[in-house]
């Protein structure tokens, strides 16, 4: 008896989980003015959870499908006579005011869905899967309750965040996946699959950025606009807002979060990929952030109004679209040239020369020789101190060579609010490289 207890209360923990998750999505259902709410919504998860322990005891696992396929006829028939009557027209719901959403049900079709999903999340919970069948519930329950903010998003999605979303999808699935997994050239520095790995990662924070820049960035000011340009690129970014320094205003302060953006990107790329430079690299990045944020705060404080919100839209929606296969394979390219100099210059001459191609490379840009210095961390042997100091000095070239872009771009009025800021966060790296050693 005192055995049988533990299991019963197992079992009860699972179906009320089942039950649950009906009573949840039936909710948001009679809110939306579906009849079938509570009562059948519960009664459809507590079934699918019955299911998923008969099948359990029984090892049947045959009852899985019947279930479900059960499941499904009962939403079908739930909803088939309101399929073609009593539900309101497209013009109709729309009048309805948005503080009453008991008034605005859904089409069946949904309903239909969304009861056969309660059923199968039941199966789940039922099964014992109860993390991951309460965790789908919630997102069943906001792609429901959401309806009107996720029609909003699509209707704001043009053919070019398709178009990039698609590039991104072929990266990552269909070019990806045929590449050969294989090391050439000296001491195995080039791996076709490694690097276009990397190109997915970067790609992959970059379409963020873009995504970002053409939604919230041009939804809710510059700043924001800033933030999600450095995530494309920071030193377009960087030029954008030095041509409008000469007049003043603010395009000082977004340089500064264009390149604060920059930086986050840099520490998120380090602790998945190289968690063992966090405590030297990752400090020293992060000093360098602090640098940035401090001048862009005094920035906002002290500067004047001199640029409407958006007026910046224009030039930085021509950033280039990091997933497009141009931009990908010049980088995929520039990674490769990097990792194979940087692996035969350390090979030959030391740490020493991966500083000078560190800040040779980092002119341009400092993603690739940020991956290209991991990847000799884990299969070259190189020193921590000599990876960090590397990335820190590639970071050092890039401000330096953001600070001639705003000399040359932005006229007299950028320089005094950006060119300090860089030097000092190049200082500040170079203090905490020497403090941690």
């Amino acid at each position: 008896m005192m055995t049988e207890t533990p299991a019963l209360l197992e079992s009860l923990k699972w179906l009320g989980t089942s039950l649950g998750l009906g009573l949840l999505v039936g909710l948001e259902r009679e809110r939306k003015g579906d009849s079938r709410g509570l009562r059948t919504f519960g009664l459809v998860g507590l079934l699918g959870g019955i299911t998923g322990q008969m099948a359990l005891r029984t090892g049947r696992w045959e009852l899985l499908a019947t279930g479900l396929a059960l499941i499904g006829l009962i939403a079908i028939s739930a909803y088939w006579r309101t399929a073609g009557a009593g539900q309101p027209s497209q013009a109709s719901s729309e009048a309805t005011p948005k503080n009453t959403p008991e008034a605005t049900p859904e089409a069946p079709t949904t309903s239909v869905v969304a009861m056969t999903v309660t059923g199968a999340l039941g199966l789940l919970a039922g099964l014992g899967e109860l993390v991951l069948a309460v965790a789908l519930g919630v997102v069943v329950v906001s792609l429901l309750y959401f309806k009107a903010e996720l029609r909003g998003v699509a209707g704001r999605i043009s053919r070019d965040d398709v178009v990039a979303i698609l590039q991104f999808g072929a990266l990552s699935f269909i070019v990806l996946p045929l590449l050969p997994d294989q090391a050439w050239g000296p001491r195995g520095s080039l791996n076709p699959h490694d690097i276009w790995l990397m190109v997915v990662l970067v790609a992959g924070v970059g379409l963020v950025g873009y995504l970002a820049l053409r939604f919230a960035g041009q939804r809710y000011g510059p700043a924001l606009a800033a933030l999600a340009g450095g995530l494309v690129s920071s030193t377009a970014s960087t030029l954008v807002f030095a041509r409008q320094g000469a007049q003043g205003g603010q395009a000082s302060r977004l340089i500064l979060l264009a390149n604060l953006a920059m930086g986050v990107r840099l520490l998120v790329l380090t602790a998945v990929l190289a968690p063992a430079l966090m405590n030297s690299l990752g400090l020293a990045v992060a000093a360098a952030l602090a640098v940035l944020v401090v001048g862009a705060v005094l920035l906002g404080r002290t500067g004047t109004a001199g640029n409407t919100p958006g007026s910046n839209e224009g030039e930085l929606s021509t950033v280039a679209n990091p997933v497009k296969l141009s931009v990908a394979l010049a980088f995929g390219l520039a990674y490769g040239g990097i990792t194979l100099i940087a692996a035969l210059a350390t090979d030959k001459l030391g740490p020493q020369a991966l500083y000078a191609v560190a800040l040779f490379s980092g002119l341009t840009d400092i993603d690739a020789l940020t991956l290209s210095t991991f990847r000799l961390l884990e299969h070259e042997g190189i020193e921590t101190s000599a990876a960090a100091t590397a990335v820190c000095l590639a970071i050092a070239a890039n401000f330096g060579m953001k600070a001639l872009i705003v000399i040359s771009a932005g006229g007299r009025a950028a320089v005094p609010r950006c060119v300090p800021a860089f030097a000092a966060a190049c200082g500040a790296m170079g203090v905490v490289l020497a403090v941690v050693g």
